[in-house]
């Protein structure tokens, strides 16, 4: 599945069952490669754009859906951390009070 393909799939299943349950299917499919703090920030990130009203090319094209832009908001090595392919870790980076998702967007996605 490509970037673009993971985007659209997870746009419409929040779209269709909310963000807690497409959190939920995608942690469920991901198998032993799954990254569960990348998908969280993505789901989170799309959870806010369709919220916006974005349609689906727009989720695409913007750049909080961009892989990189998880930068803003983590450090390249936590990232890359087990801690962080194995459960959610919150942003490294996000000021207080900045929108970013966190252990509270989880309890509340799920």
């Amino acid at each position: 599945m490509t970037h673009v393909d993971f985007i659209l799939t997870t746009a419409r299943r929040v779209r269709e069952v909310g963000a807690g349950p497409a959190l939920d299917e995608l942690r469920s499919a991901g198998g032993p490669a799954h990254h569960h703090t990348r998908t969280a920030f993505t789901v989170w990130a799309i959870d806010r754009l369709v919220a916006a009203g974005l349609s689906d090319l727009a989720i695409v094209w913007h750049p909080l859906t961009d892989p990189r832009s998880m930068l803003a908001w983590y450090d390249a090595e936590t990232l890359d951390s087990a801690d962080a392919r194995q459960h959610f870790v919150p942003s490294t980076k996000a000021s207080e009070g900045e929108p970013a998702p966190t252990d509270s967007w989880l309890a509340v996605a799920a």
